[in-house]
């Protein structure tokens, strides 16, 4: 799928990544990864290292609902002049990113990344990516846990859990199953107990690794 839609793009490369922000944005953890093209161990080293250098990056752009790209931001020339440009990119010909954001919890990033191997992204893929995205928000909403990591919830604690990790609050939650906001709080109390973890994100991730 990634081949065909960054075909449709142009894309030399494309991935799919969902991720946890950790130390308001400075750091992360991969929950989800998957790319049309796979890259040595030397690309990831150098990519957690200068991360935060993209112009574009999740620690400041994960609620971007239009397609971003670099040159949307910076000049070529700026973007050339960045470490994360030489030691990431320019080994790949890669000339512009562009990302396109799914909505995600608070503390994560879901996004498709696309490599060009030239620089501006056209009107006409701008356009389409705007058409796309319901259709992947809609889809990545449809996902359903089929680990039995997660047998131990009910069916009321595994529907919580989904709209929590797809960024909805509590009293949307309530509004959506019909019951009242303490009664979505006292699930999610059940939810952390069994999965033996603190936090909304914490759970999201718990459920974004039983997917794989």
């Amino acid at each position: 799928m990634l081949n065909r839609l960054g075909a449709l793009v142009g894309a030399e490369a494309t991935q799919y990544g969902e991720f946890s922000l950790w130390e308001d944005g400075r750091s992360y953890s991969t929950d989800r990864s998957i790319e049309s093209r796979g890259a040595p161990e030397w690309v990831s080293v150098n990519w957690h290292r200068l991360w935060q250098q993209d112009p574009i990056s999740c620690h400041l752009n994960s609620g971007a609902t239009k397609p971003l790209a670099i040159s949307d931001r910076v000049s070529r020339r700026a973007f050339q002049r960045l470490e994360i440009f030489q030691d990431v990119y320019r080994p790949f010909d890669t000339a512009d990113c562009v990302r396109l954001y799914l909505p995600s919890p608070k503390g994560t990033s879901r996004f498709f990344l696309f490599e060009h191997g030239r620089w501006g992204l056209p009107q006409r893929v701008r356009e389409l990516l705007d058409l796309l995205r319901p259709h992947f928000v809609r889809h990545r909403q449809q996902w359903r846990p089929t680990s039995s990591e997660l047998a131990c919830l009910t069916v009321r604690e595994r529907e919580i859990l989904e709209a929590v990790a797809n960024g909805d609050t509590s009293p949307q939650v309530a509004t959506q199953l019909c019951i009242s906001p303490h009664t979505v709080r006292v699930h999610l109390e059940h939810i952390f107990e069994k999965l033996n973890v603190k936090t909304r994100t914490e759970a999201a991730a718990r459920l974004f690794a039983a997917r794989d």
